[in-house]
């Protein structure tokens, strides 16, 4: 038997260095990735809901005023924090916010390095999922749009209790239990999603941390359960809310739930083939369990569950990931059967899909090791294959940020994917109201109303169009035609009231 050769006690410090730089240099590249795909988007102007969360949003005037900037936004407080320092650096330019948002990014890029890197002790792995995560075009609804901010910055919270997590799991101490529960603390002040953490939490503790079943049993008593009885009755009181802020508008929608299903059948088939992008994606209803839609949701549904439960005993990383990303969809899910918001929303995938990136890097990395022990040509092989994987998600992330620079373009491609849809037909309106093209704006507010002749929006936005252009007597016509839709609704009353003491035109 030839003997085990002994590695001198001075060199291993050595190996162990030239390994850290390794991995270092590759969690660089990862990070200047992130930042270089979003170079074209700092100059992007504020889009959609920009104008709400910063633009109109008084609170930010005065970063000293720390009550003001929670009362505005008491569920979203840390997002609502991170505006005001951006406003006090910046102004109302949308520069810096952009800058902000790019920077959490990269921070996440790193973040998720050192994560996969702890798991699965491969720098090829950690680094296929952090430059994943860096150049995904998925993820610019996040990064590049600045109400988006919210997920970029709960994910910076999230990643880093993880981290904060296991050296807590692999008995570091309890201080670092006490962090972990500060950071999770302020994830929830920073996005809903966050309650989902504790749930990944158990997930990584089961799959990943290696010990008896006292010391899992331990774990669970003292941090797992609290965290997780903490979320649930979180999220009963985020319910109580709901409910508060919108009386006789929250209830349960038991259909959409298959409806939902899809939508996240959708998701994982966008973070595979990033085609059919776009800022609103319509989904239709789903009326039976036998739908083909409904089978394959279900199906597909099914068969991610059945491999991260296969995959645990063979590559528990991977089957962190695809619990991970089950976990995260949930909360967004749960608001759409509430019927709370848009079904189906991109910047919504962006925590989530850091469990399909670290599943899809311990797929790389045991991969790559199997084409490392073969001819040294098929590694090669297996690096530029994932050179060209990398080069086409940067590039159709830079066109997508080019998209997001003209808030017209980014309509029009709604409107194209989404013909009969009345709401990005009045975005898009909208969009060209404020680009001067008003005989533009009242063709697609007026095919908005034909679409939706219900809905009291297109009205009043195509009476205020109208009365812009000087054409009043068709302005009062369309606010008369709101109010007769919705009689008690003040904004269109008063319009019209405005209107009718203007008298005729001469």
């Amino acid at each position: 038997m030839p003997a085990i050769p002994v590695i001198p006690p001075t060199a291993r410090p050595h190996a162990a260095w030239r390994g850290d730089l390794r991995a270092s240099l590759l969690c660089a590249a990862a990070a200047l990735l992130a930042g270089l795909v979003y170079v074209n988007a700092l100059h992007n102007p504020f889009v959609y809901d920009d104008y709400h969360t910063v633009v109109a949003n008084p609170s930010l005037e005065d970063v000293a005023n720390v009550r003001r900037i929670i009362l505005h936004d008491v569920t979203r407080p840390v997002v609502n924090f991170s505006y005001a320092i951006d406003y006090a650096i910046w102004g109302g330019r949308p520069l810096g916010f952009h800058v902000t948002n790019v920077l959490l990014h990269m921070l996440n890029v790193i973040l998720l390095f050192r994560l996969a890197r702890g798991l699965t002790e491969d720098r090829l792995a950690a680094f296929a999922a952090a430059s994943l995560l860096a150049v995904h075009p998925m993820m610019t609804e996040a990064v590049g749009y600045i109400s988006g901010r919210s997920e970029v910055l709960c994910a910076t919270f999230v990643l880093l209790a993880l981290l904060s997590g296991r050296r807590w799991m692999n008995g570091d101490g309890a201080k670092w239990a006490m962090v972990t529960v500060g950071l999770w603390g302020v994830a929830l002040a920073t996005k809903e999603t966050a309650a989902m953490f504790p749930f990944v939490l158990i997930a990584c503790d089961w799959l990943t941390v290696p010990g008896s079943a006292a010391e899992r049993r331990r774990r669970i008593a003292t941090l797992h359960l609290p965290l997780m009885a903490t979320a649930v009755i979180a999220g009963i009181g985020r319910l109580v809310v709901l409910r508060v802020e919108y009386p006789g508008q929250v209830s349960v929608h038991w259909r959409y739930v298959l409806l939902e299903l899809d939508v996240a059948r959708r998701y994982v088939w966008l973070l595979v083939n990033p085609g059919g992008q776009t800022l609103f994606h319509e989904v239709a209803p789903i009326g039976s369990l036998f739908e083909l839609r409904a089978l394959l949701a279900v199906g597909a549904s099914g068969l991610l569950l059945a491999l991260a439960w296969g995959l645990r005993r063979v590559e528990r990383i991977a089957s962190l990931g695809i619990v991970w990303l089950l976990l995260l969809l949930v909360p967004s899910a749960v608001l759409a059967v509430l019927d709370q918001g848009e079904p189906m929303a991109e910047h919504r995938v962006y925590l989530a899909s850091c469990g399909a990136f670290l599943a899809a890097g311990a797929g790389i990395g045991r991969l790559g090791a199997r084409l490392t022990r073969g001819h040294a040509r098929t590694a090669w092989v297996g690096a530029a294959a994932l050179a060209m994987v990398l080069a086409a998600f940067s590039a159709e992330t830079l066109l997508r940020n080019a998209v997001w620079a003209d808030p017209v373009t980014l309509w029009r491609e709604s409107v194209d994917l989404a013909p009969a849809h009345y709401r990005p037909r009045l975005l898009l309106g909208e969009a060209l109201q404020d680009a001067g093209r008003r005989d533009e704006a009242v063709e697609q507010y007026k095919i908005g109303i034909r679409l939706r002749p219900t809905e009291l929006t297109g009205y009043v936005k195509l009476g205020l169009c109208l009365a812009e252009m000087g054409r009043l007597d068709e302005a009062r016509q369309s606010l008369r035609e709101a109010v007769a839709v919705d009689p008690h609704d003040g904004p269109a009353r008063r319009a019209l009231a405005l209107l009718e003491k203007m008298g005729p035109v001469s």
